[in-house]
């Protein structure tokens, strides 16, 4: 599946409208549905977020 950039509003923390959008996924709140979609920068910002979360954690003890 091939992701496309659109013009939209993101959805994430900026809120911006009319900019460069990606699909980020669905979210699901009381039974309903809804498309999210977040520009480039709070994209990026998620990822450095999610990155540092990944780094932090340790492997679980076997």
């Amino acid at each position: 599946m091939e992701w496309r950039w659109i013009t939209g509003d993101c959805w994430l923390g900026c809120i911006r409208t009319a900019v460069p959008v990606i699909w980020l996924g669905p979210l699901q709140w009381d039974g309903q549905h809804a498309a999210v979609y977040v520009c480039e920068p709070c994209l990026d910002r998620l990822k450095a977020q999610a990155l540092a979360h990944f780094m932090e954690r340790r492997p679980a003890a076997v």
